[in-house]
């Protein structure tokens, strides 16, 4: 295990960017509606909470110091009406935005989701899974409290913060203004100690993050940490990270640990000016009694909304940062579209005609040149060559997950451009030298590449390539359910059901991307007598290294750094013992009996 774990480093904070902001509003439009209720449903219950304080007022003055307790009772009735009020009112607001919440978290995540799988490959080749997993959940939850709990609870508290000092200043105006002493230390309370606790504990999260990665780490690593006796190193440098999440928590935790206190240090402040002044006021009979009650009830209707505001604006520049991240997604542009006249590919043949075609990931760096050649329908072509030398490129360009750069490549005469791309991909199948296993039974994963199959469909898919034995030996059978990735299978296992995909299929063109490279000896006899099945009457493109799978192809072209060097059969290369022979002498270089294996033997 290294000692060095990658963090994200992306920012988490962005200044308040107006047009953004606008552009999530509009994630709100469709369900207007619902905000207007919401928003109906939170003035109702706001002014409902700031007629209570003077229903005391009024008892304390009216009924209670002139000792005529009968106007209690109905006073009651009606206090109990407008709390009634109130409740159905701040229900009917929570349910509202609850329903808003979700509604703006689906559309956005399936807006993101759809949005990224029609992403060509390029973008997956510069961006690793898990940070769009990230962004997709994370951030979206993000953008989801702003668009719906944190908008509305923001126009409550202004409500309640504007409604309050209403009340305050028309029931007692130097009050009022004496409570306001306080409103500085307050604000700098709510913003720039809040912002710094939240800091704190974003670099809490961090350290955290970097924990679980070690921890992952070290448990999938945990054959090479033992073989190597990296123990000790480990449980140091472990050691080490826990100390420092230890460090790091305490400091956010006392400054945490603070923030209430200090909040509330300030509303007793305020609260025993009020006291102190509106005592004042009444001795000097310029206010009432109950009016200096009442006033006291608003102030806890004064101090909290300014503490929920500067909650809102430290979520508010999250949010800003997680909509720069999402919206960068969104706007990303799929380099590889449908053209405006493209025709779909009904009655496909597989002749295809790679002409002059180059290619590159990066235009200042071409990986394929002037790439000629010809495959007829049904016919084999392998690709052989070193690591590195383009052969994976190449059968990238055949399903179109890139476009060429320069040059055409031609299906049945036309060009691949011109064909509508999920037409396409329906008659391409592909197999890859690492099968993905999706979670779920052998014969859902068969069964992925043609969903309308039937289950006997599926049964004599996997008798043609030879993947019926092992999958009878199982105790459910075709039924088994297999982990994620399929690590319940063996290599070979999961390649066979890779070739039983691909059959139901039943693709014009086949493409096997080092398909039997991780098989064993065995299995590759199974999978040499499924491949005869599989390539039967289609266009197959092979990228392999064993001759076994290469030597009875219709063509076999030789590939160095991005160029054909080499055509032919694998009779006509072995004759003329360039590249080919070459390739082949490194491959079986096994020693016997006083010399060495040449590819002349493998005739």
């Amino acid at each position: 295990m290294i000692n060095r774990i990658d963090q994200d480093e992306e920012a988490v904070e962005r200044p308040f960017d107006r047009h953004m902001f606008q552009r999530l509003l509009r994630y709100i439009v469709p369900y207007k509606r619902l905000m207007m209720w919401s928003l109906i449903s939170l003035v109702v219950g706001t002014s409902m909470q700031l007629v209570i304080p003077l229903f005391t007022k009024i008892a304390i003055d009216r009924d209670i110091l002139p000792k005529h307790f009968g106007g209690l009772i109905p006073l009651g009735i009606a206090l109990i009406f407008v709390y009634g009020i109130r409740y159905v009112s701040y229900r009917t607001q929570t349910y509202m935005i609850s329903v808003l919440g979700q509604e703006v978290l689906r559309d956005l995540r399936s807006q993101l989701f759809h949005h990224i799988h029609a992403l060509n490959f390029t973008f997956f080749d510069r961006i690793p899974a898990g940070k769009i997993f990230t962004r997709v959940l994370s951030d979206v939850s993000n953008l989801n409290q702003l668009l719906s709990s944190g908008l509305v609870n923001t126009l409550g508290n202004f409500l309640t913060l504007g409604g309050t000092i209403v009340m305050m200043l028309a029931l007692a105006p130097k009050l009022a203004l004496v409570s306001f002493v306080v409103l500085p230390l307050l604000i700098i309370l709510s913003t720039r100690l809040r912002r710094s606790i939240v800091e704190r504990w974003r670099v809490v999260r961090r350290r955290t993050s970097v924990i679980n990665a070690t921890w992952a780490e070290s448990l999938n690593g945990a054959r090479v940490v033992i073989a190597y006796g990296r123990e000790e190193q480990n449980r140091q440098h472990f050691g080490g990270l826990a100390a420092n999440n230890f460090r790091v928590w305490i400091r956010a935790m006392s400054l945490s640990a603070l923030f209430g206190p200090a909040v509330d240090l300030a509303g007793t402040i305020g609260t025993g000016l009020v006291f102190w002044y509106g005592t004042t006021l009444y001795l000097h009979h310029e206010i009432s009694l109950g009016l200096v009650v009442a006033f006291v009830a608003y102030l806890a209707g004064f101090w909290e909304p300014i503490s929920q505001l500067g909650q809102f604006y430290n979520q508010l520049l999250v949010a800003m940062a997680s909509a720069e991240r999402v919206f960068e997604y969104l706007d990303q542009v799929p380099q590889v579209t449908n053209r405006p006249k493209a025709i779909a590919w009904q009655t496909p043949e597989g002749h295809v005609v790679f002409d002059h075609v180059t290619f590159a990931y990066d235009p200042q760096r071409p990986v394929l040149n002037d790439i000629a050649f010809e495959a007829k329908p049904g016919a084999t072509i392998a690709l052989v060559g070193a690591t590195g030398a383009g052969k994976s490129s190449i059968l990238s360009l055949v399903p179109r997950f890139y476009d060429v750069t320069g040059g055409r490549i031609l299906v049945d005469g036309i060009d691949l451009r011109d064909i509508k791309v999920e037409s396409l991909r329906r008659h391409v199948a592909l197999v890859l030298q690492e099968t993905f296993i999706f979670d779920g039974t052998i014969k859902d994963n068969i069964r992925y590449s043609n969903p309308d199959a039937t289950d006997q469909d599926v049964i004599r898919a996997a008798e043609a390539v030879g993947a019926a034995g092992f999958i009878d030996e199982l105790a459910e059978g075709y039924n088994t359910l297999v982990r994620e990735r399929g690590s319940r299978l063996s290599l070979g296992q999961r390649q066979l059901l890779a070739f039983a995909r691909a059959i139901l299929a039943d693709p014009a063109i086949l493409i096997l991307d080092e398909a039997t490279a991780s098989i064993d000896t065995r299995t590759e006899l199974i999978v040499q007598h499924g491949l005869k099945t599989l390539l039967k009457n289609r266009t197959a493109f092979v990228a392999a290294h064993r001759l076994s799978t290469i030597r009875e192809a219709d063509k076999i072209l030789v590939i160095d750094r991005g160029q054909i060097i080499e055509s032919g059969t694998h009779q006509e290369l072995l004759d003329v013992k360039g590249a080919y022979w070459r390739l082949l002498a490194a491959q079986f270089k096994l020693e016997q009996s006083g010399g060495w294996f040449h590819p002349s033997t493998a005739k």
